[in-house]
């Protein structure tokens, strides 16, 4: 994978909807690939990942989330990427150019083994709380899927919390369910929950 960031073109257009009775304009969404050197994006991920943590997601974590073990978890994942490693973020784009606030996040790990260059996973897809209802999940799933098919993988996999929000949003964007293994982890107000396996084949680079 390239390991220079570079903004990639929103497929979203700005919305429009009436608000005490005057159109308010979505800014454009914009979708980015991080670099390890993109350590200005911390405070910001930090955000991310404990506003999911503490509305219940599972992540890896539990509730209450310091910002000393967000900053640890994030630090490892920027030591990682690379070649098999990348990650994705989602922002609102601001006039000049500019970043706006970050809003989504999504990983890619690509297998790395001899006998499995043909598939990779997706990891902690996360869309922060304020930033639901606006299709950034879709759109960094598929950021994700075109990443995968510019690396010759043709099957992707993921985990999801059963009975989530997630399975509906995967299964919209034509992911299939393999099965579920149940109490597999604990949400992150510590209670057990079953994980759903998923998988979707990506057509080959011609």
């Amino acid at each position: 994978m390239l390991q220079t960031s570079a903004y990639l073109s929103s497929s979203t257009a700005p919305r429009e909807h009436h608000f005490t009775g005057q159109l308010i304009a979505r800014p454009v969404l914009s979708v980015r690939k991080l670099a390890s050197h993109d350590l200005q994006w911390l405070p910001a991920l930090c955000d991310l990942l404990i506003d999911g943590v503490h509305r219940g997601a599972s992540l890896g974590f539990l509730a209450p989330l310091s910002r000393y073990a967000a900053l640890d978890y994030w630090h490892g994942v920027f030591a990682k990427l690379g070649a098999h490693q990348s990650l994705w973020i989602a922002c609102d784009g601001e006039s000049g150019g500019k970043d706006g606030p970050l809003q989504g996040a999504v990983q890619l790990s690509l297998c790395p083994r001899a006998n499995a260059h043909h598939r990779g996973e997706v990891q902690r897809l996360m869309v922060h709380s304020q930033a639901r209802g606006r299709g950034l999940a879709s759109q960094l799933m598929s950021r994700v899927e075109c990443a995968a098919v510019a690396q010759n993988r043709t099957l992707l996999v993921l985990e999801a919390q059963s009975g989530s929000q997630a399975e509906a949003v995967y299964a919209h964007l034509g992911w299939q369910r393999a099965g579920e293994i149940p109490d597999y982890d604990s949400c992150g107000d510590g209670r057990l929950h079953g994980s759903a396996m998923y998988y979707k084949r990506l057509a080959a680079q011609s």
